[in-house]
């Protein structure tokens, strides 16, 4: 199947969705629930969970950009804190360029995509889903495989 097709059908579920706990954790590592939220290893996370993983990110409103990747840790964790309560309306992906944008309510737009060095199996953002699954994606494709097997630390992260 077409890699942006599985990313529709991946990410799909996801839209009309709330965001919460929204955090930027080690470096610029970013979280964010929707749905449920589940006692999972000792650590709360929504039915569905999402990791900006190994890639460069932005988070825009009304075209303004409020942090990237790069920005100072509070500055990104102030402008993180505003994906909190707002519904997932849309997204979107490039294949060409692998860039999958984010669209919530209040404008916000988050973008990201690989580290321009990244290796072709490098995760750009791994979404794990209600059926005990971690989606990652990486330049080489979509990656399914058991939750149980990806490291307890990406579940821990905060």
């Amino acid at each position: 199947m077409q890699l942006k097709r599985q990313i529709d059908t991946l990410l799909r579920p996801l839209i009309g969705q709330k965001a919460w706990g929204a955090s930027v954790g080690w470096g610029s590592f970013v979280t964010i629930e929707f749905g449920r939220k589940r006692l999972y290893n000792r650590h709360y996370h929504g039915d569905w969970h999402l990791w900006l993983y190994q890639c460069e990110w932005d988070l825009s409103s009304s075209g303004r950009l409020l942090a990237h990747s790069e920005s100072k840790k509070k500055v990104m964790q102030l402008a993180i804190d505003n994906l909190n309560g707002a519904e997932l309306k849309g997204f979107s992906f490039d294949s060409q360029r692998m860039i999958t944008g984010f669209t919530f309510d209040h404008n916000l737009h988050l973008s990201c995509k690989p580290y321009p060095d990244a290796v072709p199996d490098e995760e750009c953002w791994i979404l794990f889903t209600p059926d005990r699954q971690a989606a990652s994606l990486r330049e080489s494709g979509l990656k399914f495989e058991p939750k149980d097997h990806v490291p307890e630390a990406s579940l821990a992260q905060r």
